[in-house]
């Protein structure tokens, strides 16, 4: 089980939806040492409401923005320097735009992947790092056909194989970073918003009429359950979240060298 004593966690997202729902709770651990988030707006409100929750834990904010691997290189290189080194990392940042393929697998996949890169060489125990966590947000579309969200499905497909990739058991031994997926289902968030606006063609009217009359879990309790997956401490794990409850996702093997 994870001990969240002294730990600094680091947090690609937004100032809604469950990764700020996960900040939120996390606040409660009275030995966190540092919150650190980094996000293209900042939202002075939200990060004095955190640090009020826990004025033993230090909040810190810095600017980037995902779409530039310039800006992702620099902030998270002074993100590093600042931590002395990153525990966890936690990359949520979703967006649902199909009809913008660039921005939706930029910030979903492409996005994710050079945050981690420059979060590891803090992390690996090997370089400047003691070990940790990375914790990437997928979907249950990542593991599903979308037809309706044909481009979002395949950035979330492209989350699973990295981080499943990145969860091998060689990486793990020299670096000492485990790293987990979690796949959330229908969510209350902002990005259930306009559904027929972001779909990746017009022959989706029925397909979009069945989510959005589907039930969704609140971002609160899908929270609870992410950390409660990342506490299990499973190299290479893959979890759903689905209306409150966690459920492991046993990969299907089809080859195999």
């Amino acid at each position: 089980m994870c001990d969240w004593t002294g730990k600094n966690v680091l947090f690609a997202s937004g100032f809604s939806g469950i990764g700020f729902q996960m900040m939120h709770q996390l606040m409660q651990r009275e030995k966190l040492k540092m919150l650190g988030i980094v996000h293209r707006m900042e939202n002075v409100e939200m990060i004095k409401k955190l640090q009020a929750e826990n004025p033993d834990v230090k909040v810190v904010f810095m600017q980037m923005n995902l779409m530039d691997k310039v800006s992702i290189e620099q902030t998270m290189k002074k993100m590093g320097q600042m931590m002395g080194n990153i525990d966890v990392l936690v990359n949520c940042e979703d967006v649902l735009l199909d009809k913008d393929v660039e921005t939706t697998i930029g910030i979903n996949l492409t996005a994710m992947i050079h945050v981690t890169m420059k979060a590891m060489p803090y992390m690996d125990k090997s370089q400047m790092g003691v070990g940790g966590v990375v914790m990437n947000m997928s979907s249950v579309y990542g593991l599903e056909p979308a037809p309706a969200f044909a481009v979002y499905a395949a950035a979330k497909h492209g989350v699973v194989g990295f981080t499943r990739s990145m969860g091998d058991m060689h990486i793990y031994q020299k670096t000492g970073v485990m790293f987990m997926t979690v796949c959330p289902g229908l969510t209350n968030t902002e990005m259930m918003m306009n559904l027929r606006d972001n779909v990746t063609w017009e022959h989706s009217e029925h397909l979009v009429e069945v989510i959005e009359s589907a039930k969704r879990q609140m971002p609160e309790e899908a929270a609870v359950q992410v950390i409660k997956a990342m506490e299990m401490m499973k190299n290479g794990s893959m979890w759903i979240v689905d209306m409150g409850q966690l459920k492991e996702a046993m990969p299907q093997m089809h080859w195999q060298m």
